[in-house]
């Protein structure tokens, strides 16, 4: 007997290219870096529906469902599970039977997961002089004023210019406060034409154990007993811009890692609110924060559905549309 091995199946659909194989049937319109258009599953006048080219995922606002190409297959073309697998392995051109193994490899393959969850290897990477930021312009970049981040925000969080990459940086610390790196953004509007990443990590940072705001902010947390997690570093500056106390963290992704979840739990605060992107999967956010729910309350920012939204629709941040919608959703916020 065999069944699908995972690891082989993600692979080939990361070989798809989700948003090119949904525009053969489907017509979407671009709003920021990601594209909307109506779910064919439902009524859907304000377009809800959306695919993350970045993450090759999609996911609907409306009626929840979202994943990969193959719960896109298996959701619009009523596609069963092996008939979705099927169809991914004709379109990268790959044989059925490589995407299979038998019962006692699938356990075999369980067991080494388990195996590996349990023997951390020690994380060794290279910890930077202060120095090492003195190769960076510390400058104001303009268009960060004009989305309303203050200078003094700026400033608090090290925010600098690589000039010669023409990208917004900032310095990266462990948990113990060294620097072991900088992460730039570019300022290039057209960096996709350009073939241009839009974030880059100038040091090899090994894996994401930490929080960026975690040196600047863990003792106001502490004291607080509370903390906000954004995704990135832009949504914490605009919180510190309006003048709201600065107990927030960014975790870097848009799902927190199980390093990340013993961080939070080693801050001993008693209340933890998630605020990532609207188009973040509210299942995904349960799964990841499970184990931080048995020590302390864990509650969600969520943007209101349908036409009751609060952020338009080239918002994705909780705090994208100003401070009087931030501080609704904080209210409307949900208990986990």
């Amino acid at each position: 007997m065999s069944s699908i091995d995972q690891d082989a199946l993600n692979e080939l659909c990361s070989e798809i290219d989700l948003l090119e194989y949904a525009e053969q049937t489907m017509e979407f319109h671009r709003k920021g870096d990601k594209y909307f258009c109506s779910c064919p599953k439902h009524s859907d006048s304000d377009p809800s529906l959306c695919i993350s080219p970045n993450k090759n995922l999609f996911y609907c606002f409306s009626c929840h469902r979202g994943g990969n190409i193959i719960n896109w297959m298996m959701s619009y073309e009523d596609l069963s599970f092996n008939e979705a697998v099927d169809k991914v392995c004709k379109l990268t051109g790959e044989e059925i039977k490589n995407v299979k193994i038998c019962e006692a490899l699938k356990y075999y393959k369980q067991l080494e997961r388990l195996a590996e969850q349990k023997i951390k290897k020690p994380i060794i990477r290279k910890i930077l002089p202060d120095s090492y930021l003195d190769k960076f312009t510390y400058e104001i970049p303009q268009e960060w004023i004009d989305e309303g981040i203050s200078r003094e925000s700026m400033e608090r969080y090290g925010i600098c210019i690589d000039n010669k990459s023409n990208r917004i940086c900032y310095p990266i610390y462990d948990n113990e406060d060294r620097l072991i790196g900088v992460k730039g953004r570019t300022r290039f509007k057209d960096y996709k034409l350009l073939n241009i990443k839009k974030y880059m990590n100038y040091n090899h940072i090994v894996t994401t154990d930490f929080f960026v705001g975690m040196k600047q902010n863990r003792e106001i947390i502490k004291d607080i007993g509370s903390v906000f997690i954004f995704e990135g570093i832009k949504s914490g500056l605009k919180l510190c811009s309006w003048g709201l106390t600065n107990n927030w963290l960014a975790a870097e992704t848009s799902k927190l890692n199980e390093e990340q979840v013993k961080v939070l739990l080693n801050l001993h605060i008693p209340e933890v609110t998630i605020a990532f992107d609207r188009d973040v999967d509210l299942r995904e956010i349960q799964k990841c924060t499970s184990m931080l729910k048995r020590f302390c309350n864990v509650y969600v920012v969520r943007d209101r559905y349908n036409k009751n939204r609060l952020l338009p629709g080239d918002k994705d941040s909780p705090v994208d549309a100003g401070k009087e919608v931030w501080e609704q959703l904080v209210k409307e916020r949900i208990r986990l």
